[in-house]
């Protein structure tokens, strides 16, 4: 692999991403919504049931049913990826394609300066937007307070997992997926689109977020979405958005140790 490859090159010249999606705005929409359900309200669930039957059988205890979601995201996401693979098949379409799958040739360097980079730039505009609106960064919502509370359990390796690998997969594959491509080739463009599915998946923390972090996740939302149309590359943005969440991981569990 070279240093930096000349895709990382040809990035910072223009915008590399081809929106395709043959089966036009409304199917893909209707994917999108079953993809976000089924990942929701089907696969977590399922996943939490059958971890807590095969574990403690508590299931009206509150902790067991968080723990069990945790470790739920991880199969879930893998689930809702594949799933969206086969559904990007439609009409013969290659998913590498749809799903903007292409590998992109970054280099050992590239790779390292765009993860990096997308780092230091959201932490930047999460201080300035803290200092400017006094937001506390400090607070954490539903999923970070459960990592610090099951810190010291034998499967955290799992939670971790599905905090770095699960989530990133399953929301990258949702929101900047298919669902994406269609809308960027509507008077949308990819600005809007941009828009639309970083407010949607900022939302869709609201669940378990402070109002304020879910504003923050917009910000986060957009960053991924410009990677994503700079660099062409779904892949980008997983691992983007996975190495953020591995960051958080390692910091709520280095918070909880005594």
């Amino acid at each position: 692999m070279a240093v930096l490859g000349p895709d990382f090159r040809a990035g910072l010249r223009h915008d590399l991403y081809r929106p395709h999606n043959p089966i036009g705005l409304w199917p893909a929409v209707g994917i999108f919504v079953l993809l976000l359900l089924v990942n929701q309200l089907v696969l977590v669930l399922l996943f939490q049931k059958t971890i807590i039957a095969l574990t403690s059988g508590q299931f009206g205890d509150e902790n067991e049913q968080l723990r069990a979601i945790l470790l739920a995201i991880l199969p879930a996401g893998l689930v809702t990826f594949y799933i969206a693979w086969i559904l990007a098949r439609q009409r013969g379409a290659d998913p590498h394609m749809v799903l903007a799958l292409r590998l992109p040739a970054l280099g050992i360097l590239g790779w390292g300066l765009v993860v990096v980079g997308f780092f230091l730039v959201i932490n930047i505009s999460f201080f300035v937007l803290a200092w400017l609106f006094g937001l506390d960064l400090n607070s954490s919502g539903l999923v970070e307070q459960g990592a610090m509370q099951f810190s010291h359990d034998p499967l955290y390796f799992l939670i971790a997992a599905s905090l770095i690998i699960g989530a990133p997969v399953a929301e990258e594959v949702i929101f900047r997926g298919q669902f994406f491509a269609a809308l960027s080739q509507t008077p949308l463009g990819t600005g809007g689109a941009s828009l639309l599915t970083s407010a949607l998946w900022a939302i869709m923390h609201g669940l378990t977020q402070p109002l304020h972090v879910v504003g923050l996740l917009f910000v986060m939302g957009l960053v991924l979405c410009g990677l994503l149309i700079r660099f062409g590359s779904l892949w980008v943005t997983i691992a983007c958005h996975a190495v953020w969440n591995a960051v958080s991981a390692i910091v709520l569990y280095s918070m909880s140790q005594p």
